[in-house]
């Protein structure tokens, strides 16, 4: 079996390489994300009505965002037309109320996420390029929180930067210092526009994004473009339907760097589309995270990554120090000396008011 490493042995040969992000990351920093599907979880709170079980059976799917989008471009069409769309309409605010309702009870807070964020972005920061496989809003808080401490420490411009307005910000800052993240799947602040785009929703501040993100939905009538599940085929038709899924997919994932670090991705049959499409960038060494030395996992994903030509696998601790939300050794050491710090000045305080 191959040796599992320490992230910190291994992290310099993959300063300036690519980072894909699995659901493993958000369940590092909640068990809250730990379901299979979203609808599973809506049907467990019970959010999923008979007359919403009944519009997901007469589409044969379980996945919230193609329901919604073909409910959606129904209600456009019939507009145009001139034809009734009030059943249409009333289906369409069922799924929809459901999946908010979902979104809310399985989303962590900004607060409860907050110990974590800071180890997040020091990890994400020495990548070029940051690919999360996950619409929540863990990697965006990540990122946000780290470009107002980098400006506040430095005055320099924001690191992290969300490509959302895709060909403006990709091309722009290419070959600038920073580090870009993506959402293959989309993302709970994309939301969908017409019938092929996604715009970005931008109320609120990061403490309250995600009720302002809900809210939003809620008023405006918004209909959400990311996609959580489903087989490898819904998926490629759903990032057929969005303009912004369609150039990650084509433009980011086969143009990656060739050192890549993969973590909390289980790289399962439903994603062959995504790693199809990574294979074209020729990685030539790729990191992977392992949670407790799982033997069966090691085995299988060295014997994908090999099979698409990948010619250096190495295996680290998911949990090791400065791993995704984990604090590194350096980190732990600055907050020790700190505290011994504190704690010497408290103690010549107390020494010279007892005498």
């Amino acid at each position: 079996m191959a040796k599992v490493k320490q992230w910190e042995e291994i992290k310099g040969d993959f300063e300036a390489g690519s980072l894909i992000l699995g659901n493993g990351a958000s369940m590092a920093v909640s068990n809250s994300f730990g379901y299979d599907s979203l609808f599973e979880e809506a049907s467990k709170l019970k959010h999923i009505s008979e007359p919403v079980q009944k519009v997901f059976d007469s589409f044969g799917v379980t996945d919230f965002e193609l329901v919604l989008r073909r409910l959606w471009q129904a209600k456009k069409v019939n507009e145009a037309l001139d034809i009734e769309v009030a059943i249409v309409d009333k289906s369409y605010q069922k799924v929809r109320k459901a999946l908010i309702a979902t979104v809310r009870d399985t989303h962590v807070s900004y607060q409860e996420a907050e110990e974590h964020l800071e180890h997040i972005y020091l990890f994400m920061k020495p990548f070029k390029k940051v690919v999360s496989l996950n619409y929540d809003l863990i990697v965006y808080w990540a990122a946000m929180l780290g470009n107002n401490q980098i400006r506040h420490e430095t005055g320099s411009f924001s690191w992290f930067k969300d490509c959302f307005n895709f060909d403006r910000v990709f091309s722009d800052w290419r070959e600038r210092d920073g580090t870009l993240f993506f959402y293959p799947h989309g993302n709970l602040v994309l939301r969908r526009h017409e019938f092929s785009g996604a715009k970005k929703i931008t109320a609120g501040n990061s403490e309250h994004l995600l009720d302002s993100i809900l809210d939003e939905w809620v008023r405006k009538d918004l209909a959400p473009a990311f996609v959580c599940e489903g087989t490898r085929e819904s998926k490629e038709q759903s990032i057929s339907s969005c303009d912004y899924l369609e150039k990650v997919f084509y433009e980011v994932l086969p143009n990656l760097e060739q050192n890549l670090v993969i973590y909390g991705w289980a790289m399962a049959e439903q994603d062959a589309h995504l790693i199809e499409q990574i294979s074209k960038s020729k990685p030539e060494k790729v990191a992977v995270s392992v949670y407790q030395n799982d033997e069966v996992f090691i085995g299988r994903v060295e014997k994908q990554l090999k099979g698409i030509g990948v010619n250096k696998v190495i295996f680290f601790d998911s949990e090791s120090a400065g791993a995704w939300n984990q604090p590194s050794t350096d980190y732990i050491k600055t907050k020790k000396d700190e505290a011994d710090a504190l704690e010497k000045a408290l103690n010549k305080v107390l020494k010279k008011a007892t005498h």
